[in-house]
């Protein structure tokens, strides 16, 4: 069906979908917020801020609120304040206060004040049933679930938080590279087998954006610090780190952690750096490899 779309009207009908935030924030307007409604452990905080440090904005730090009880009163002084300086709000877990959300459209328009042409509103929640119609009329909504295919997965990774800069974070590149692009290859293979139900894990885990950032934190700073200490790279650490805290955090049956021990051993290792290296050892019709670009 993809392949009949694709030759009839064109590879970009199927082209994996990625709302890139920048193109997000182009729709924006003082009184249209960005909703984004959540599936369990997305956050799209981090790209907010990484936009909001381009020197086109320079509004980082970001003003965040996580809302609750008793929070409806920092979060409009913050909104308050933004009106004044053009700064940008984010609202965090807005879910948790729907009285408040139904204001928000009166708060947007207020009427005898003048509003900043850069204050920006960015919300956060999860899909709620009571949620404000008005809100959600005014709003630019956006969704953040897992792509869907191994391409589409790296595509979405390559587009948020692998960037230029990310690709350009350790030295030296031609070895950080493809142990990113191996990082990010995991992820993609592990959200996908979440599909297949009990064929792919004993039971549903929730692995997330979150679980990659926190393991390309330890890699960065495993480089970097055996970089500094002219020390080899300690692959038994970082597989340890990567699938048996990050991702290993979540995991509750023996054997889902086995199979994830075997990903990490057979792709966190020395042979990364290898031009011949691929994914999948027995040579199939496709052949997983690591691309060889110096750049994004």
């Amino acid at each position: 069906m993809l392949k009949f779309i694709s030759d009839v009207l064109g590879p970009e009908y199927v082209a994996p979908v990625s709302d890139d935030v920048s193109e997000i924030w182009e729709e924006t307007l003082t009184n249209k917020p960005t909703l984004y409604l959540l599936s369990t452990g997305a956050d799209p905080t981090s790209t907010i801020d990484d936009l909001a440090r381009k020197p086109l904005f320079k509004k980082f730090p970001c003003k965040k609120v996580s809302m609750g009880e008793e929070m409806e009163g920092p979060a409009f002084d913050r909104i308050k304040d933004g009106f004044k300086t053009g700064d940008w709000v984010i609202l965090n877990n807005c879910h948790l206060s729907l009285e408040f959300m139904a204001e928000m459209e009166t708060i947007l328009n207020p009427k005898d004040v003048e509003v900043h042409e850069e204050f920006r509103l960015w919300i956060t929640c999860a899909p709620d049933k009571a949620f404000p119609l008005g809100l959600l009329q005014m709003a630019i909504k956006v969704t953040m679930e897992p792509p869907s295919g191994m391409k589409a997965g790296m595509h979405k990774t390559y587009n948020t938080m692998v960037n230029a800069d990310f690709l350009e974070k350790v030295e030296p590149y031609e070895k950080w590279r493809p142990l990113t692009y191996a990082v990010c290859f995991l992820h993609s293979v592990v959200q996908e087998r979440r599909k297949f139900g009990p064929i792919g894990f004993s039971m549903p885990y929730e692995f997330n954006s979150s679980d990659l950032d926190a393991s390309m934190l330890y890699m960065e700073k495993q480089f970097t610090s055996c970089a500094v200490t002219n020390r080899k790279y300690e692959w038994e650490a970082m597989q340890y780190m990567c699938g048996a805290i990050q991702y290993g955090g979540k995991i509750t049956q023996e054997l889902d952690r086995e199979l994830f021990g075997t990903y990490t051993y057979l792709w966190i290792r020395e042979e990364i750096f290898n031009p011949s290296f691929q994914f999948n050892q027995q040579a199939l019709d496709f052949n997983y490899i690591i691309p060889d670009f110096p750049d994004h």
